[in-house]
């Protein structure tokens, strides 16, 4: 197998995660006994497993396979937790002219994993590559920039057109708005990057093609050493094999919702010395978006979807109750987000048939499936195959929708695929989750202006330019109460036509060997994980 290591150039376009050292040039152990008389000079190893090689761990897209990494290599300027914006690589931030300048006050004595210094010339160097970036459109304090000034060594000023509510919290992103060497950017290259360089706690040392990801403890790190040495990322693109090497001890645990369903996490829970656990908040929303410019033009039909889909038996099915039915389109505690909705729409099949019928779509006997015009009413369902439950979820819809006489057409496509065919409007319904809670509601509405599924759909919609120009308009403005105003019209416009159909909230989980690992702790952004956040079995 052929290895390469980190100052190598790596091909492709993905991103997203979190995720450790001793050197060497042979594959390392990845079945280790437990380490109770684990010596000093034993390294201490963790491995885990994803179902796409980390070989693209770069901040230029998002991709839920990097969740596992993101962490372990790079850092932001803030970070989100429990509500807050705090310090990260920035120790303290201020607002000025207006809401229109925002400083930084940077981390001294911090070096990137290739030696490279951190300070703001490196700051300027990152964001001013990303402005540009297509993939950064709809994060604004990346998009809207008009200038970034170096003042001092250590201090960098932001410059914007004008204010607005959520710069801080765009540069919360842990996966596309942190930190990388400059020495690994390329000009207008915004598909790879000359190697995997942050200042993270773990540097990503080796890869070795379908098999595995060695990152090593940064020794140079500014902040708390980790635990562990050494983590390893295998390669193990089966669901089953996974659970299999997690039991053989192959590897000692697996990692959020994107890798295990519900099943997968009570089959690997129900066997000796593994155990597991689940966030207490929730990540993301499961979300339908409906395409309103082809079959599903009628607002009765959009309506009639939403009363046929019964979102408790998806809770109970899917992921015994540990996930529940979503009645609005973002988890609790969301800024902007507690919003009275116009009419909250419960599992209701009578009201769906009639719904159809004043549509005119009339059930052929037959074929169980609704006509109209001499078409049958068959919609395709489009979703990411990367997300684990995605297919066991678009397979129950379907089964629900074909009660009330609609045929659906289910597709798994690769990431790109789905977002690419998504954004082109071929579908006529796409799972399109929502974020996590730093970048919602916001950057959840402003790629409807550019680059989401509801671009091709909006049009169709009668009121959708006054919906746009409210987009357009809480980019504009830090008054809290307008934004609350601007959310609370958007929010309903949004579920009043049934633009999106909210399914369930995500919970994020993990099991692990307990002969390795006595437990783990949540960050209140769950869906990227934190070694640091591992309780060793000593």
């Amino acid at each position: 197998m052929k290895k390469r290591l980190l100052s190598l150039a790596l091909c492709g376009a993905l991103l997203c995660g979190a995720l450790a050292g001793c050197g060497g040039n042979e594959t390392p152990s990845t079945s280790q006994e437990p380490s109770p008389s684990q010596t000093a000079e034993e390294p201490k190893i963790l491995t885990t497993a994803v179902s796409a090689e980390l070989n693209t761990l770069y901040p230029l897209n998002m991709d839920v396979q990097n969740n596992i990494g993101t962490k372990l290599c790079y850092e932001g300027l803030v970070n989100y937790e429990n509500g807050e914006i705090v310090p990260c690589l920035a120790e303290s931030w201020e607002f000025s002219d207006g809401g229109k300048a925002l400083t930084f006050h940077l981390k001294e004595g911090v070096t990137f994993h290739d030696g490279t210094p951190f300070n703001a010339e490196a700051v300027k160097t990152d964001f001013e590559f990303a402005h540009p970036n297509p993939n950064f459109s709809n994060i604004s304090a990346a998009a809207k920039l008009e200038s970034i000034e170096v003042v001092d060594e250590y201090t960098v000023t932001f410059h914007y057109p004008n204010a607005y509510f959520a710069y801080l919290m765009d540069f919360c992103y842990p996966e596309t708005m942190v930190l990388v060497s400059p020495a690994v950017l390329e000009e207008g290259n915004y598909q790879s990057m000359n190697g995997v360089v942050g200042t993270g706690p773990y540097v990503y040392e080796e890869i070795v093609d379908g098999d595995y990801v060695r990152f090593v403890r940064n020794e140079n790190y500014w902040g708390e050493q980790p635990y562990y040495d050494e983590v390893i990322v295998k390669y193990i693109p089966d669901a089953s094999a996974r659970l299999q090497a997690l039991q053989s001890g192959e590897i000692d645990l697996i990692y959020g919702s994107a890798l295990l369903t519900w099943d997968d996490y009570q089959q690997a829970t129900s066997l000796p010395n593994i155990a597991g656990a689940v966030a207490e908040s929730d990540s993301k929303t499961r979300n339908l978006v409906l395409n309103a410019s082809g079959v599903l033009s009628d607002l009765k039909v959009r309506e009639a979807v939403a009363y046929a889909i019964d979102k408790e038996t998806l809770s109970e099915g899917l992921t015994y109750g540990e996930e529940t039915p979503a009645d609005h389109l973002f988890p609790d505690g969301i800024p902007y987000t507690d919003v009275e909705l116009n009419v909250v729409r419960t599992y209701d099949p009578e009201k769906a048939n009639a719904l159809l019928d004043e549509a005119g779509w009339v059930l052929n006997e037959s074929t169980g499936i609704r006509e109209k015009d001499g078409q049958a009413l068959s919609l395709k369902y489009t979703y990411d195959s990367g997300d684990a439950l995605n297919k066991s979820l678009a397979t129950a819809v379907k089964s629900q929708l074909a009660t009330v006489g609609i045929n659906v057409e289910t597709e798994g496509q690769e990431m790109m695929t789905w977002w690419q065919e998504g954004v082109a409007g071929n579908y006529d319904l796409i799972m399109w989750n929502t974020e996590q809670p730093y970048t919602s509601p916001h950057n959840y509405f402003i790629p409807m202006l550019s680059r989401s599924p509801h671009v091709p759909s909006l049009p169709a919609v009668e009121g959708s330019d006054e919906f746009l120009a409210l987009i357009e308009e809480f980019q504009t403005t830090d008054d809290s109460a307008r934004v609350q105003e601007i959310f609370n019209q958007l929010l309903n416009f949004d579920n009043d036509n049934v633009l999106d159909l909210p399914l369930l909230f995500v919970k994020d989980m993990i099991v692990y060997n307990t002969d390795k690992i006595a437990g783990y702790d949540f960050s209140s952004t769950p869906m990227f994980f934190d070694v640091r956040l591992i309780q060793p079995a000593e």
